[in-house]
């Protein structure tokens, strides 16, 4: 888990790591989480965000958790057929639009409504998963073929890392539970 290390060694988080209980999401998306992600949200358990920008979802949570922000995506997209417009050319995973194994897992999002993916296939390694980013629902998605802690890591240190790059801003990276 190098980039889980090296976003630790940026943040000089140095709290415990925490356990994570990932069944109930893995049993609902039919896959798992790719394992850098479980290995970030255990290392930063406690709820927070990154230099008050970056915000991971839990593994467990009515709102703020990997399973209850996809399950509001598919109730919106059934809800409102139009919804799925903002989510193509992928949809969400386990749609029954065609989309049943492929499409968008939410991960994490920003304070300024930048949203984060994977591109999920459940017939390939969830490690090998995209990350696709965009900074405002209207606006079409950035695709990243990287880990979802590589992304993290680059936001918050790489000075010019595409469009969502806050290290300039930022200076030294940490992180804050809240």
């Amino acid at each position: 888990m190098e980039w889980v290390d090296r976003l630790v060694s940026a943040t000089e988080w140095t709290a415990e790591p925490g356990a994570c209980d990932w069944s109930d999401t893995e049993r609902s998306l039919g896959a798992r989480p790719p394992a850098d992600f479980k290995e970030m949200r255990r290392r930063f358990a406690p709820w927070g965000a990154f230099s008050d920008h970056v915000l991971l979802l839990e593994a467990q949570g009515d709102t703020e958790s990997v399973l209850a922000r996809h399950t509001s995506l598919t109730r919106s997209m059934r809800g409102n057929p139009d919804n799925r417009r903002l989510f193509e050319p992928f949809g969400i995973l386990g749609m029954d639009d065609g989309h049943r194994e492929k499409g968008l897992v939410p991960w994490g999002y920003s304070f300024i409504e930048e949203e984060f993916f994977w591109l999920a296939d459940t017939s390939q390694e969830p490690g090998t998963w995209p990350v696709l980013a965009r900074a405002d629902p209207l606006e079409p998605f950035q695709r990243f073929d990287m880990t979802a802690s590589e992304f993290v890591c680059r936001v918050l240190t790489e000075r010019g890392f595409s469009d969502f790059g806050v290290a300039a801003a930022i200076g030294t990276p940490f992180y804050r539970a809240f």
